[in-house]
C-alpha cells in the first residue's frame, strides 16, 4: 500500500473515530435530558396518586457522571416507612451510550440505539437482607434497557429468586417486560411470576401465591389525561393461619380501568377471588366489582390529608374545633362539585346451590350554598341518591354453614341457621322490607329527596330506622 494510501486509510480512520467519538457524546447528552424528564415525570406521577398525609415518595438523581461512552448515575428513593422513619433507597445506573452501545455489541445488537441501561440496587439499608440472600456479587433484580434514539424504551426486569435467613421470604423470582411508544404515548407491562411465599413474624400467618401473571397497559394525552387497564391473575393463593382451618383461592384475578381527564377519574376494579376453598372443601365462587365516576383526584387527596392529620392528634377523640371543621367543609366543597358518582357493581356470592348478591350506589351533587356547616350535614345534603339491592338464597346459605362446620355438629348449626333466617326473614316481610322469591328473599330500597323508599313503599328516614329498630328481639 502506497504511503498516500496509509495516510488516507489513517484519516478516514480518524474521521470515523471522531465522527463515532461525537455520536456517542450527543447519545449521552441526549440520554441525560430523557433520564431528568423520566424522574420528573415519575415524581408528577407519584404527586398525582399520592393520598396519605405523609410525605410523598420522591426520586432524585443523586450524581451524574456522565462520559463520552457511558454514564454513571446514582439515584435515590426517599420515602416515609410504617414505623415513621426517612428510609433511602439506592440505585445505580451503568448507561453505556450509542450509537453502537458496546454492551449491545457483544451480545450480536448492532441496531443504533441512543443507549443501553443497566440498573441495580445499591447495598444497605433495606436492600441488604436481599442481598444477604444472595451469591456474593449478585443483586437482588436487575432492568435492562434499549433506549431507542426515537425514544421508545425496551425494558426487562429480572427478580432473583430470594430465600431470607428466617424464611419469612421464599421468591422463585420473575420477569417482567416494559416497553415504551413515545409516538403513542402507551407503557406496556406483562410479567411472570412462579411463586411467592411469605410468613408474618409476629401472627404466624403463612400467605403463598402460586403462577401470577400480570398484563397491562397505560396511554397518556396531554400532560394529566390517560386510560389505564390492568390485570393480574393468580393460579393459586393460599393462607394458612395457626390453629385455622387453611384456606385457599383457585384461580383468583384482579383487573382494573382508568380514565383521568383534567382533574377527574374514572375507575372500575374488578375482583375475582376464584374457586373458594376451605380446608378443601368447596365454597362457591366469590366476584367483587366497583366503580367510581368523575372523582377529583386532587381534592380527595387534600381532604384525605386533612382527616389524617387529625386522625394523629394526641386525642384523635376530641371533638373538632371551629376552624378544623370550616377546614374540613372547604375542602369537601370542590369534591361534591364534581358530582361524584360511587358504585358497588356486584359483590356475588355463587354455589352449586344459589347464588346471593349486593348492589349499591351513592350518587352526590354539587352541594348548595345554604347547606349546613358541619361536613357531615354538608355530604348529606349533596347526596342526590343512595339505593341498594339484596339478594339472598336460603340453600346456598345452609350449604356454605355445612360446608364450614365439622363432624356432627354441622348438622346442628344448619338447623340452627334455618330457624334464625326464617324467623327473621318473616318479620322483615311482614313490615315490607323484604320480598320472598322461591328460596331466596330480594330487599330494594333507595334514598332521595329526604325519602326512603323500601321495595316500592315510601317512608321517611325515620320510619324505616324506626322498623329496622323493631326487629331487635326474636319471636315477636
Amino acid at each position: 500500500m502506497s504511503h498516500r494510501s496509509l495516510k488516507t486509510a489513517a484519516a478516514v480512520a480518524a474521521a470515523l473515530a471522531l465522527a463515532y467519538t461525537g455520536a456517542s457524546w450527543y447519545a449521552g447528552r441526549l440520554a441525560q435530558e430523557r433520564v431528568e424528564a423520566w424522574v420528573d415525570q415519575a415524581n408528577q406521577e407519584i404527586a398525582a396518586q399520592w393520598a396519605s398525609a405523609d410525605p410523598r415518595p420522591v426520586l432524585t438523581i443523586q450524581a451524574y457522571r456522565r462520559g463520552v461512552f457511558s454514564s454513571d448515575v446514582r439515584y435515590g428513593f426517599q420515602f416515609r416507612d410504617d414505623e415513621g422513619r426517612d428510609q433511602t433507597l439506592g440505585l445505580h445506573d451503568a448507561l453505556a451510550h450509542g450509537p453502537w452501545p458496546w454492551a449491545a455489541v457483544r451480545q450480536g445488537e448492532w441496531r443504533p440505539a441512543a443507549a443501553l441501561s443497566l440498573i441495580e440496587p445499591l447495598p444497605g439499608g433495606l436492600w441488604q437482607p436481599w442481598f444477604d440472600a444472595q451469591p456474593a456479587g449478585t443483586a437482588p433484580w436487575t432492568l435492562r434497557s434499549r433506549i431507542g434514539f426515537d425514544g421508545r424504551v425496551a425494558s426487562q426486569w429480572r427478580l432473583e429468586p430470594t430465600r431470607l435467613a428466617d424464611n419469612r421470604l421464599d421468591f422463585s423470582g420473575g420477569l417482567v417486560r416494559i416497553d415504551y411508544d413515545p409516538g403513542t404515548r402507551e407503557a406496556a407491562v406483562s410479567g411472570r411470576i412462579d411463586r411467592l411465599a411469605a410468613v408474618d413474624a409476629d401472627s404466624g400467618v403463612r400467605v403463598r401465591f402460586e403462577g401470577l401473571d400480570l398484563d397491562g397497559r397505560t396511554t397518556r394525552s396531554g400532560e394529566a389525561d390517560l386510560q389505564s387497564r390492568q390485570h393480574a391473575r393468580f393460579g393459586e393463593v393460599h393462607v394458612d393461619v395457626p390453629d385455622a382451618p387453611a384456606l385457599a383461592f383457585i384461580g383468583p384475578s384482579l383487573s382494573s380501568d382508568t380514565v383521568r381527564t383534567g382533574g377527574l377519574l374514572d375507575s372500575r376494579l374488578a375482583y375475582d377471588l376464584g374457586q373458594l376453598q376451605l380446608d378443601r372443601r368447596d365454597l362457591g365462587r366469590i366476584t367483587l366489582a366497583l366503580s367510581a365516576e368523575h372523582l377529583d383526584v386532587a381534592g380527595l387527596q387534600a381532604l384525605a390529608d386533612a382527616l389524617g392529620q387529625l386522625n394523629r392528634r394526641e386525642d384523635p377523640d376530641a371533638e373538632l374545633s371551629e376552624q378544623d371543621r370550616q377546614r374540613l367543609r372547604a375542602l369537601a366543597v370542590p369534591v361534591l362539585a364534581a358530582g361524584p358518582r360511587l358504585t358497588l357493581d356486584a359483590l356475588r356470592w355463587e354455589t352449586p346451590q344459589g347464588t346471593s348478591e349486593l348492589k349499591a350506589q351513592a350518587e352526590f351533587r354539587p352541594a348548595p350554598e345554604d347547606a349546613p356547616p358541619d361536613l357531615g350535614g354538608l355530604i348529606e345534603s349533596a347526596i342526590r341518591q343512595l339505593s341498594a339491592h339484596l339478594s339472598l338464597s336460603k340453600p346456598m346459605l345452609l350449604q356454605v354453614v355445612r360446608q364450614t362446620q365439622h363432624g356432627e355438629g354441622a348438622d346442628m348449626a344448619v338447623a340452627l341457621t334455618s330457624m334464625l333466617f326464617d324467623q327473621y326473614v318473616g318479620r322483615l316481610e311482614r313490615q315490607g322490607l323484604v320480598q320472598r322469591q322461591g328460596d331466596a328473599i330480594e330487599a330494594d330500597y333507595r334514598y332521595a329527596d329526604g325519602q326512603v323508599t323500601a321495595n316500592g313503599r315510601a317512608m321517611s328516614p325515620a320510619e324505616f330506622a324506626a322498623q329496622f329498630g323493631d326487629l331487635a328481639g326474636l319471636g315477636q
